[in-house]
């Protein structure tokens, strides 16, 4: 459509809402009255209204003004006008979970979903039970770029970096520990690092590479295992233990959860493996957003459960 940026240049909202006051009260010194301005001004401002429309809008009579049909016309569209952009000044109206009917779209690798997701699911069932919730395999830099997009509303996971576009808060630590099934032949308790560096190895990499922070602890004491699967989630590494001899060195909050129903020993590392911050990201243009104030806060209460 073709838009007439000079007639738009010239018109300003407060141009608007003298023109509706206009329509209310045909009179201008009502509307002067009421919107603190003086009588001069509400006639400089009636006169950019004639020029812009092209049109008297307003004819004059005994006790005040009759508005022309043409202002009869534009009143409708120009309150709609008004609406609007009282809408996009106002303050956002609270969020009732309740009432909701929102779609929340998260970010997260099968680790977080599993521990935070599947909770979440069953709090929005509760007390949001109108809105819903849909999560991606997302980590790294591609959940930041889908945030920067407004593909999401929030990422959870690790992060390496943290552009000043977002805002980021720690979840929890979490910590790894060592899984293999009940009756591996070579694995004894206490796990000794001469045992441990001897045994295969499956190890999750969402890039598919074959080496990560385990094997940075190890480099670091000049030692290497021997990695011979590589898969993207954790639950995979889980079922790979437990139908092989291979073990899978696997964070504690996700092998506590299912190690007893995929018949897995959950064993402590013997090394000393950083621990690892869980993180949820969101994009700070969405400081204002109260739905997603309250999915942030319900996400940390989950959080606190698995300190």
């Amino acid at each position: 459509m073709d838009i007439d940026k000079a007639k738009i240049r010239r018109l300003d909202f407060s141009l608007l809402l003298i023109f509706d006051e206009l329509v209310r009260h045909e009179r201008t010194t009502v509307v002067a009255e009421r919107l603190g301005l003086s009588q001069s001004a509400i006639s400089h401002a009636l006169a950019r209204l004639r020029d812009l429309f092209d049109d008297p809008l307003f004819l004059r009579r005994p006790d005040g003004l009759t508005p022309t049909r043409r202002a009869l016309e534009l009143t409708p569209k120009v309150r709609a006008l008004l609406q609007l952009t009282q809408d996009v000044v106002s303050t956002p109206s609270a969020f009732d979970p309740a009432t909701s009917g929102r779609l929340f779209r998260l970010a997260a690798n099968d680790l977080v979903s599993t521990l935070i997701g599947e909770p979440l699911l069953a709090k929005l069932m509760v007390e949001a039970p109108g809105a819903g919730l849909t999560t991606r395999f997302a980590v790294g830099r591609p959940a930041l770029e889908a945030l920067r997009r407004d593909d999401i509303d929030l990422a959870i996971g690790r992060f390496y970096e943290l552009p000043e576009e977002f805002e980021s808060t720690i979840l929890l630590q979490e910590r790894f520990v060592v899984v293999a099934r009940q009756d591996h032949p070579a694995v004894t308790m206490p796990l000794s690092l001469e045992t441990y560096i001897s045994l295969d190895h499956v190890l999750v990499s969402f890039t598919g590479q074959l080496t990560g922070m385990v094997d940075e602890a190890l480099a670091r004491q000049g030692l290497k295992r021997r990695v011979r699967v590589s898969v993207p989630m954790f639950l995979t590494a889980l079922a790979a233990a437990a139908a092989s001899d291979l073990v899978a060195t696997v964070p504690s909050q996700l092998a506590k959860r299912f190690g007893a129903k995929f018949g897995l020993r959950l064993l402590d590392p013997p090394l000393e493996i950083e621990r690892f911050p869980i993180s949820l990201m969101r994009h700070a243009s969405t400081r204002s957003d109260p739905g997603l104030d309250w999915l942030v806060q319900s996400v940390q209460t989950i959080a606190d459960t698995l300190r």
